[in-house]
């Protein structure tokens, strides 16, 4: 079985070459030539000098190949609108016409939980819920959804392709465009440094773990119904459940104080105006700031896939960490 794969230096996208390349999958990988590529040389993968947004490149990269993962997104960065869409939007519909072209086998297009939209209090939402464009915060929401909803056009014709929807992701992987949710949790109580509850901490927030991400991407390509959708996801719990579990599995006691969330953005603020750098990345306050309260029974169901306990990742990413086996 061979694999073509975008997006795949992504945090994401990283363990799903080292799960690929485990199992002996022959992998193909659409990378720009600046791309982090450190720790991927693997067994049966090989590197395509390319972009999403080069339909050539796509086309020659996929050749041959039966099974495609596409991750590649603008995420995380300061750009103009049509960039947002050059690449979110138009790369994606490069990567779904040479995939229509070649009569892949299965394409699986790897989405974002903040599509799908905030949850109100008490709401615990899945992929039956209707989606309001009206509440989107930014050009990455627009500009994915646009993606999805080619994905679905491509589906209607005949492509065999799937759509998973992860929540906000961990694990020993890193990303390259922003601060990761461990970086802003789990390292950063480890290395000793300052952690704090933002804002009320009681809104709940899903999150998934990056190698039951990949389980969940693999199986939707074997088990996902053409067309459909998956939610993929460990757990909803609130910040003050998560900074439990972190503080358990660091054996450290969990943070008290409680900042409100218009003193944090007013320091990442100062902060990037003194220094150029952003602390707490646009994507990170919105993501304390709202509800994200999702279920993923339908993929534990129609996939057979069943994630760990929130407690039980932290463990074993803290464990990778420990033993050395993030290469950046």
């Amino acid at each position: 079985m061979t694999y073509f794969i975008t997006g795949g230096t992504s945090s994401i996208g990283r363990v799903l070459i080292k799960e690929l390349a485990k199992t002996g999958a022959e992998t193909r990988v659409l990378a720009r030539a600046k791309s982090n590529r450190s720790g991927l040389n693997l067994p049966g993968v090989k590197f395509v000098m390319g972009d999403v947004t080069d339909a050539a490149s796509v086309r020659q990269g996929m050749l041959g190949c039966e099974r495609v993962v596409h991750m590649a997104a603008l995420v995380g960065q300061s750009a103009s609108e049509d960039e947002w869409w050059r690449v979110n939007r138009d790369g994606s519909r490069n990567v779904l016409q040479a995939a229509c072209d070649q009569g892949v086998h299965s394409l699986v297009m790897v989405s974002s939980l903040s599509v799908l939209g905030t949850t109100e209090p008490g709401e615990v939402a899945d992929e039956s819920r209707p989606i309001n464009e009206a509440h989107y915060l930014n050009f990455y929401q627009k500009t994915k959804r646009a993606a999805d909803q080619l994905a679905r056009d491509f589906a209607g014709n005949g492509l065999p392709v799937k759509i998973v929807y992860p929540g906000f992701g961990y694990g020993c992987s890193f990303a390259s465009s922003h601060p990761s949710f461990q970086d802003q949790t789990l390292l950063r109580m480890a290395a000793g440094k300052p952690v704090v509850i933002m804002g009320s901490g009681k809104n709940p927030l899903f999150v998934a773990y990056y190698n039951d991400t990949v389980k969940g991407i693999l199986a939707a390509g074997e088990k996902g119904k053409i067309g459909d959708d998956y939610i993929l996801g460990n757990a909803s719990l609130n910040f003050v459940e998560i900074w439990a579990v972190i503080a358990k599995v660091l054996a450290k006691k969990p943070p008290r104080l409680r900042v409100p969330l218009p003193v944090i953005k007013a320091i990442s603020a100062l902060s990037e105006i003194l220094t150029g750098k952003v602390i707490f990345p646009s994507q990170f306050l919105e993501m304390v700031a709202y509800n994200w309260n999702f279920s993923s029974a339908k993929a534990q169901t129609v996939l057979d896939w069943h994630p760990q306990s929130f407690e039980t990742s932290m463990e074993d990413t803290w464990r990778e960490y420990q033993a050395g086996k993030l290469v950046r």
